[in-house]
């Protein structure tokens, strides 16, 4: 018996989550699962001073981006539509390592497959890794898909 029904698949548009997109649409329809698509976005916020924050984002150009980026998932979904997999999409804001592991709870995700950019030294410190984290976080198994070249 499959235990693998529902595979979620975070993605930031780069070639490095296109690649894991493609491997985790392989690995669904070999399974027989579906697939759930998770793009997360922040709104850049400023420090003020110490008690303030302040977001220079206005309304409507928020809604706009959002928009922009919900087209943009619908069309990846679309792209891969005829693959033989069941894709759904979500787009939501917030931190990207929390959102896809509460994601993948709230959906009842049997894994999770991500890409992973393999930065190193300074830009993993300053960056730091969602895959790394997700793996740390996660409930359930997840796939990282190293990148297969430059982004």
């Amino acid at each position: 018996m499959n235990k693998f029904k529902l595979i979620l698949s975070p993605v930031d548009f780069s070639e490095t989550s296109t690649h894991a997109l493609e491997t985790a649409i392989e690995l669904a329809n070999n399974l027989g699962a579906k697939l759930h698509l998770l793009h997360v976005y922040q709104i850049p916020a400023f420090a003020i001073s110490e008690a303030d924050l302040a977001t220079p984002v206005d309304v409507s150009i928020q809604e706009d981006y959002e928009k922009r980026l919900e087209q943009q998932l619908d069309d990846l979904a679309r792209k891969y539509s005829n693959k033989g997999v069941e894709i759904d999409t979500t787009l939501t804001e917030g931190i990207p390592y929390i959102e896809i592991v509460e994601t993948a709870d709230e959906i009842n995700a049997d894994m999770i497959i991500l890409g992973t950019h393999g930065r190193t030294g300074l830009a993993h410190m300053l960056l730091g890794s969602v895959a790394e984290r997700v793996v740390r976080s996660s409930k359930v198994p997840v796939l990282s898909v190293p990148n297969k070249g430059t982004d």
